[in-house]
């Protein structure tokens, strides 16, 4: 947890030492939602550091402080890092949320294929990731790669992603839409199938304001979670966040509320 400290510290410092016009941006978010075990509220502190050296190059670090649901303790841990740099129409980047294909906001039906530490290249709309089984052992060992292209479609950006693991053979196929605008709404969603369990999950997007709602569920059931947040801002970098979930075959409601800081 002290490495953490400094290691936080030293960048922020860097930050505003190294390059005078290349300010330190962030997030500092609280997020509270009961504990399914301990049925108390847990609450989460999470810390998203970024820091831009011009259109370069750019640095993502995201902490995590995680309440034991009684409020007794927590631990702070770097759940997420990235570190990459762009050059016109070719980035690449390496760390922890290199992920390509596309996702939506429950998620709760969508195939989510592993991926830790892994270096990342953009050309364009084309992107591509490749991760690593144990990155700080052998680097030559590859779990899985990724692909994604993006075009626009009539105004729609429409996204085609694989995943294939290199471990088990298995590929999953994803696809994401978004922007289409109805005036009162903006649509979006994602879906993605999986070769080897032979399975499909789907789920819908409806943005409306600070109001986003979405509804999912896969080929056995197709309509499995309902769901929304609402974010209503109370000045500059100031959010106020409430939301939900709603199981239709559990019929267990998940309320969440938050606070968020950027700065």
């Amino acid at each position: 947890m002290k490495n953490i400290f400094i290691a936080s510290i030293m960048a922020t410092l860097a930050a505003g030492v190294a390059v005078a016009d290349s300010p330190l941006s962030g997030e500092i978010e609280l997020a509270f939602k009961e504990n399914p075990i301990s049925e108390k509220i847990a609450g989460t502190m999470n810390l998203d550091l970024g820091i831009n050296v011009g259109t370069v190059s750019t640095v993502d670090l995201d902490f995590g402080a995680e309440g034991d649901g009684s409020f007794n303790g927590s631990s702070l841990k770097l759940n997420d890092w990235t570190v990459g740099t762009t050059v016109g129409a070719l980035g690449v980047a390496i760390g922890t949320d290199n992920g390509v294909m596309p996702g939506a906001e429950g998620e709760q039906t969508l195939a989510a294929p592993a991926m830790t530490e892994s270096v990342k290249v953009t050309v364009g709309d084309v992107a591509v990731a490749v991760g690593f089984g144990d990155f700080t052992r052998d680097i030559t060992d590859i779990s899985n790669v990724q692909g994604a292209y993006t075009l626009g479609v009539a105004g729609l950006d429409v996204t085609a992603a694989a995943d294939f693991n290199l471990d088990t053979d298995n590929t999953v196929l994803g696809a994401g839409v978004s922007g289409l605008d109805l005036g009162v709404a903006s649509l979006g969603g994602a879906m993605t199938y999986d070769v080897d369990a032979e399975t499909f999950g789907y789920e819908g997007v409806a943005t409306t304001g600070g109001l986003t709602a979405y509804l999912n569920g896969d080929d056995t059931d197709m309509l499995q979670n309902i769901g929304g947040e609402y974010v209503h801002g109370l000045g500059e970098g100031v959010d106020l966040s409430a939301g939900a979930n709603y199981n239709l075959d559990t019929e267990e409601f998940a309320p969440t509320a938050g606070i968020s800081f950027a700065f």
